[in-house]
């Protein structure tokens, strides 16, 4: 019997689309780990989630649609975890080393997953460039607000320009990605990071608290 055969016998399920959306997300995840993107197929994709071809073309128009789909919420799983870990009553240094052991952790968790999107993105085109842009924005409004709390003003930390911002986020994103390229050493590229960051907030000369 045939595949497409398969898939039209399979019975119908009351799962719902946002649950089969997450489990074919888990499935492109998986197959990543195991062989890469550029050797997963659509099929890697369906057996790893339990679920049919036709089911995967309900939810995405292909290989390249799923994987947009993951880097955004694994991009977005990077934000949160930045975001959440951050306390705004600590110490304006301390915010810095939170911020960026957060992040480091976050990404070595899942070593493999963060190796692999960075790298292959690009070969969406446009879709790469909407989610490129929109880590930016994120994470250079980020440190635009954290350079503005209580803690940094008492510090002398002087707010971050945009232009600055999007200085040290495009810096920290290359670093990150050729530690994890390369097989760097991501607690190497984390002090390296902090202290990047602080230099830039504070600025040459000046004492921290």
């Amino acid at each position: 019997m045939s595949e497409q055969q398969q898939s039209a016998q399979q019975p119908p399920t009351s799962e719902g689309l946002e649950a089969r959306r997450q489990r074919l997300l888990d499935g492109l995840a998986e197959a990543i780990r195991e062989k890469g993107v550029q050797n997963t197929k659509v099929s890697d994709i369906v057996r790893n989630a339990r679920t049919s071809k036709r089911t995967f073309y309900e939810c995405f128009a292909d290989k390249e649609a799923c994987l947009a789909e993951l880097a955004d919420a694994w991009a977005d799983g990077l934000r949160q975890a930045v975001v959440t870990a951050v306390d705004r009553s600590a110490s304006w240094d301390a915010q810095i080393d939170t911020a960026v052991d957060s992040f480091l952790a976050a990404i070595a968790h899942d070593p493999a997953l963060s190796a692999a999107i960075p790298r292959e993105l690009p070969a969406l085109g446009r879709q790469y460039f909407a989610l490129f842009e929109k880590d930016i924005e994120f994470y250079a409004a980020f440190y635009m607000e954290l350079s503005r709390g209580p803690m940094m003003r008492r510090a002398g930390v002087q707010p971050l320009s945009w232009e600055k911002a999007v200085i040290l986020v495009g810096g920290l994103s290359e670093l990150t990605d050729r530690v994890l390229r390369t097989g760097g050493s991501l607690d190497a590229a984390g002090e390296a990071m902090k202290e990047s960051m602080k230099l830039l907030v504070r600025g040459p000369g000046q004492a921290g608290d």
